[in-house]
């Protein structure tokens, strides 16, 4: 099994009409290190609306393994206006 891991979500909002807005989403860029029970890394992540400037910021990042119960992760990122943020993401892979 591979120590290091990655993983990169892109995706764009096309517009459909006049009204709408370009928008670009980079919802994270990771790395990631694997131990036995748990995952350690960091990333970046990106967003930018119609022609503004792209707003972004780095995070680090804690994943529980959980074995067949899926995995528990916890997100700590530190805001463009410089509010911090937490999120915590369940992830569970049915094979």
């Amino acid at each position: 099994m591979p120590k290091l891991g990655g993983e990169v979500v892109y995706f764009p909002y096309l517009p459909l009409n006049k009204a709408g807005r370009m928008q670009h989403v980079l919802e994270r860029a990771k790395l990631e290190y694997s131990f036995k029970h748990f995952k350690a890394g960091g990333g970046y992540g990106a967003y930018q609306f119609g022609d503004s400037p792209w707003q972004n910021k780095p995070f680090i990042t804690s994943t529980l393994k959980c074995g067949r119960f899926g995995n528990l992760e916890l997100w700590l990122q530190k805001m463009p206006r410089g509010n911090p943020q937490v999120q915590v993401r369940y992830e569970k892979t049915f094979r």
